[in-house]
């Protein structure tokens, strides 16, 4: 029943304005939206739900030089009602406002008009359901409205320039959400499922841990001088004259061997299969792929920096996931060598999977039983205050803890 106002409440029914009774037992109060009780002590005359009357400057009508904004502002030019109380038409009174200001301080006429613009309006119904109006042409309802307000949430964070808050926001929206409140259903909260990630993340560290338990020591170690990286342009050139001549006896040799021999037919698998060749993910560097790691591995001598450079690499990533320590930037790191390891032909298909499941403990593993535990929460209350000080209250001596 619309523009019937409720005079009386009773424990099974409620008066309303025209004198009948209408039978309940359930009452949802939603309350309007007024103009803060401090705007009467102005002396400036008021409206509806306490708002200040102001011109289409935004120009109280008592005084040409105060000007009010906002939720506390009164502008009858378009509506009886006044503007809506909402961010929109706080951010267009507000432009209105400081323009008009700084053209009366240049010595100017300040009689720009307040322009109404509303893209929409939002309406969330608890943490998973609302309705969206987008330019009175898009109505939307349940998850594409919620998702449209957090679009609209974050585009707010990113326009001023807020970083920090809007990394803050996602957390705390969609994964550090309990009881399935958040827009994904609970599907992308981290709370609950980040134990379950714990032996992938184990097994990966292991994994990079035993791969390079050859390339310390021994012959095969990658911390000699000798060069272990398979590309054409460091491999040593062949001399002319007798040594030429034996190079084409060996690579005759070699021929007739293969002959005798034909190599196995390699085959496209995501797992080993017995008595098969496994293939290749690139049989050799992308041209675009050659060019870069030809122009930062230019000799034997760099070539040696950084196969040792790699395996130390390689080590500290297998230790930090097995100890559960910056896992994040673990997983994130062996996706990025798995992909160069296949840009470099230097990768098979059948361990592919190591770039999934990176991504995977990337999910905030190293929070059950690892040290992300206590190290991230401490390194996020020690950056935050570096970069943002100690929050103190407004009012009053208590600091928030």
């Amino acid at each position: 029943m619309k523009n019937t106002g409720v005079v009386g409440v009773h424990e099974d029914h409620v008066d309303l304005k025209d004198g009948s009774t209408y039978p309940t037992s359930t009452l949802i109060w939603t309350a309007g939206v007024k103009a803060t009780d401090e705007a009467a002590k102005f002396g400036l005359t008021q409206a509806r739900a306490g708002r200040i009357v102001v011109n289409s400057h935004m120009e109280s009508q008592d005084d040409p030089d105060v000007y009010v904004v906002g939720d506390v502002s009164f502008f009858g030019g378009n509506s009886d009602r006044g503007e809506p109380q909402i961010v929109q038409g706080a951010e267009a009174s507000a432009k209105t406002a400081l323009t008009n200001i700084e053209n009366k301080m240049a010595g100017k006429p300040g009689d720009v008009d307040y322009k109404a613009s509303y893209s929409g309006f939002m309406v969330s119904l608890g943490s998973r359901y609302g309705v969206a109006n987008l330019m009175n042409i898009f109505h939307l309802s349940g998850f594409f409205a919620m998702l449209m307000k957090h679009l609209v949430n974050m585009l707010y964070f990113l326009q001023n320039y807020s970083g920090y808050y809007f990394f803050q926001y996602l957390m705390h929206e969609f994964f550090r959400t309990k009881n399935d409140r958040n827009l994904m259903r609970g599907h992308t909260s981290r709370q609950g499922n980040v134990l379950w990630a714990v032996p992938a993340r184990i097994f990966l560290g292991l994994m990079w841990l035993v791969d390079c338990a050859g390339k310390v020591s021994g012959k095969e170690s990658w911390f000699l001088d000798k060069l272990r990286l398979p590309f054409d342009w460091l491999q040593p050139a062949t001399t002319s004259g007798a040594s030429a001549a034996g190079a084409d006896a060996t690579s005759a040799a070699s021929g007739a061997a293969k002959a005798a021999a034909p190599a196995a037919k390699t085959v496209f698998s995501l797992s080993y299969q017995y008595g098969k060749e496994p293939m290749m993910v690139f049989d050799k560097m992308p041209n675009w792929m050659y060019t870069i790691t030809k122009a930062m591995i230019p000799n034997q001598n760099v070539a040696f920096f950084m196969q040792k450079s790699m395996t130390i690499i390689e080590i500290l990533i297998g230790l930090a996931l097995v100890a559960g320590l910056f896992t994040w930037l673990s997983g994130a790191v062996s996706v990025a060598f798995t992909v160069i390891f296949c840009l470099s032909g230097m990768f098979y298909w059948v361990n592919i999977w190591m770039i999934p499941m990176a991504i995977a403990v990337m999910n905030g593993s190293g929070r059950a039983f690892g040290l992300d535990k206590w190290v991230v929460p401490y390194l996020q209350k020690t950056f935050g205050k570096w970069w943002y000080g100690t929050p103190k209250a407004l009012y009053g001596s208590d600091t928030p803890k």
